[in-house]
């Protein structure tokens, strides 16, 4: 399965989607002009992935800020993990907030609510 990744810019993630090292990261701010051109690759990725995953698939999520039409992208990321972790695969999404950072502390437990996955809130 080929590697997708993305370099950070002012206004969109770094992503590394890589299953044969096990790297599924994603980094920084996320408000693409056009969410669906950003993260329709994403997703498409992922449906491939659901076919034939990994045992165990850690997703990290480390953004500073995303606006709402990235949040829905993200949901839909995660609604694909949760197809993944009914596989009986393991699945494990580590949501990193800056201390600081309620909203997106508060974002991470929002998301963790609307799925059935195991979902770790980490701060640092």
């Amino acid at each position: 399965m080929r590697k997708l990744t993305y370099d950070e810019t002012p206004d969109s993630l770094e992503v590394t989607l890589d299953k044969e090292k096990s790297r599924f990261e994603f980094y920084g701010k996320s408000l693409p002009e056009n969410c669906n051109d950003f993260f329709n690759p994403i997703l498409d990725w992922f449906t491939e992935y659901m076919k034939e995953p990994n045992k165990e698939t850690i997703v990290t999520f480390k953004l500073d800020y995303f606006n709402t039409s990235s949040s829905k992208k993200l949901l839909e990321i995660f609604f694909r993990l949760q197809e993944i972790h009914k596989q009986k695969k393991n699945v494990m999404i580590n949501w990193y907030y800056q201390k600081e950072d309620d909203d997106m502390k508060e974002s991470g437990e929002a998301f963790a609510e609307m799925v059935v996955i195991p979902f770790k809130i980490i701060p640092y």
